[in-house]
């Protein structure tokens, strides 16, 4: 899923509707004529446009955290996960879980 990004297309222009004109700006999108009245500007509309195209949904994000939806960032959890945390698991708490949950020896008793 990609963001899309209100201020990357512009302010709103109060005066622009999608639906004008009997719908001419929505000629082929007429499917998704509910989702693209929504746009503020002809900037939005159209790269809502180029998100159906794409098969994608439109989602629009706030400014700032779509970066924290893409593969790479994923993948840097998923790295550092199994370099960072999995091997501190392995040489920490898995030796002391051992030794707590392991039998202890039995003593003797020597008498002198």
């Amino acid at each position: 899923m990609q963001c899309l990004y209100k201020s990357d297309y512009g302010p709103a222009d109060p005066s622009f509707d999608p639906l004008a004109g009997h719908g001419v700006l929505l000629k082929g999108f007429e499917g998704h004529a509910a989702a693209l009245s929504r746009a503020q500007n002809l900037g939005q509309l159209e790269a809502m446009k180029r998100a159906l195209q794409r098969g994608e949904t439109i989602h629009w994000c706030d400014q700032g955290y779509g970066w924290t939806e893409t593969p790479a960032v994923s993948g840097f959890f998923f790295v550092m996960l199994f370099v960072l945390i999995l091997p501190w698991l392995v040489l920490r708490v898995l030796p002391r879980l051992h030794r707590r949950l392991a039998p202890e020896p039995a003593r003797s008793e020597t008498l002198t």
